[in-house]
């Protein structure tokens, strides 16, 4: 079994994000999960590989492709890693606090047009980045990240910006300790009401007391290739 995002794995059985709609993709379903690179906004591209199936609000099953790798980077000398599945962010911000580069309790601004704030069927009771990474892939998906970290004291004060009236809100731009998570379904079509240069002026504005960014593509909701465009035009 994989312990960390060195070399890339099938992820198998009724696990993490491969329990969505199991029953209904087949007798074997599986997932992929991408291995881990050093690199830049450049080295963000597009996988061959299925990373997230599950049934849309037609009841049609959809069969999304995420990245090809998964790729650690710097904004603004900001530690960086941007994912393609929201709930792999879970493992890097345990490493963040491991390292010594984040604090229990950091502050968390979530920019995303979904909550993420389901419960999973288990809290996170981890000690170690192995427990981290098996919580994260095998426990967690892309809709539950939030209330493990949150009860395990990974994370303390946090802003969900959902939507365009979230981003006159700038109460949490003083502050230090930071985790600045990107979900980039936030520049979806059906977000296109969400003034671009609003959010990157929000985004920027963040930066400053940011000790770490998250970002996730999140194939399901948002085509990787205008989700990479999107990133590359956010700084």
């Amino acid at each position: 079994m994989p312990t960390d995002y060195s070399h890339p794995f099938w992820l198998e059985g009724p696990v993490g994000n491969n329990a969505l709609s199991y029953k209904r993709r087949g007798p074997a379903p599986r997932l992929w999960v991408p291995s881990l690179i050093a690199g830049t906004f450049d080295d963000v591209m597009p996988g061959k590989e299925i990373v997230f199936e599950d049934v849309d609000d037609d009841d049609t099953l959809r069969s999304c492709l995420g990245l090809a790798h998964l790729v650690r980077t710097e904004v603004a000398d900001i530690p960086t890693v941007v994912v393609d599945n929201h709930n792999h962010v879970f493992y890097f911000w345990c490493e963040a606090i491991a390292q010594g580069r984040l604090a229990p309790g950091a502050t968390l601004v979530h920019v995303d047009q979904h909550r993420d704030t389901r419960v999973p069927e288990h809290p996170y009771e981890g000690t170690t980045l192995d427990d981290a990474f098996a919580y994260t892939n095998f426990e967690l998906n892309v809709g539950n990240f939030i209330v493990p970290a949150q009860a395990a004291g990974l994370i303390g004060p946090t802003q969900l910006v959902t939507g365009d009236a979230a981003l006159s809100d700038l109460a949490f731009v003083s502050h230090t300790n930071k985790i600045l998570d990107i979900d980039l379904d936030f520049f979806a079509p059906e977000m296109s009401h969400v003034d671009f240069d609003r959010t990157r002026r929000f985004i920027a504005a963040q930066l400053p007391g940011t000790a770490l960014i998250t970002i996730a593509t999140s194939p399901f909701f948002v085509e990787q290739p205008r989700a990479i465009e999107r990133l590359r035009a956010l700084w």
